[in-house]
């Protein structure tokens, strides 16, 4: 059986693990191995989520999860089109922490299997296409994977940065205005 070994790992690296190998097999096992309580319930979280079924023993401080993915009926489920306005360049008040935070939430966007249709930005989240932000490659691998990035040009011309957009599109407040209209759910960051 197929052991994953995820002891020392944070959250993000433990589900792209898992994730990386049950979307590689159609059915199948694995035990996946951890070392904190924190570790074990997000594994177990995670992949019952999923509909895989999990059964645990733990021995001390070792944790090991069995997971199986097993066959089943493909349920059709109507797509959730949803859109996300980020209006700040942190997530939160504090400065520090607060860049820390927004780094997180699009390095986890990027791990869920419902992608938003667009993310639109606006005010100081356009900083974060300066060329020395840290969540830049974050943003750059959704936009890969098909999602609308939507910068708007105020916001750039007043920040000075409409010279380091490399990817996604400079738009203006009423196509934002129009596509914030017609997305069925909008997140505001």
């Amino acid at each position: 059986m197929k052991e994953i070994d995820c002891r020392g790992l944070s959250y993000l690296k433990i589900i792209r693990e898992i994730k990386g190998y049950f979307n590689s097999i159609g059915e199948g096992e694995a035990i996946v191995i951890v070392d904190s309580d924190l570790g074990k319930s997000n594994v177990i979280r995670y992949t019952l989520h999923k509909g895989y079924h999990v059964e645990q023993e733990s021995d001390d401080d070792i944790f090991r999860i069995k997971v199986e993915k097993r066959g089943c009926l493909e349920i059709e489920v109507e797509e959730q089109i949803f859109s996300i306005l980020v209006t700040c360049d942190k997530f939160g008040e504090d400065e520090k922490l607060g860049r820390i935070l927004i780094k997180e939430y699009f390095e986890a966007l990027n791990e869920c299997d419902e992608l938003p249709r667009h993310i639109l930005f606006l005010n100081s989240a356009v900083k974060l296409f300066a060329k020395d932000s840290e969540t830049l490659e974050e943003i750059r691998m959704l936009h890969k994977k098909g999602v609308g990035i939507l910068i708007n040009d105020t916001s750039l011309d007043y920040y000075n940065l409409k010279e380091d957009i490399t990817f996604g599109d400079i738009t203006n407040m009423y196509h934002m205005v129009i596509l914030m209209k017609k997305s069925k759910n909008l997140i505001k960051l």
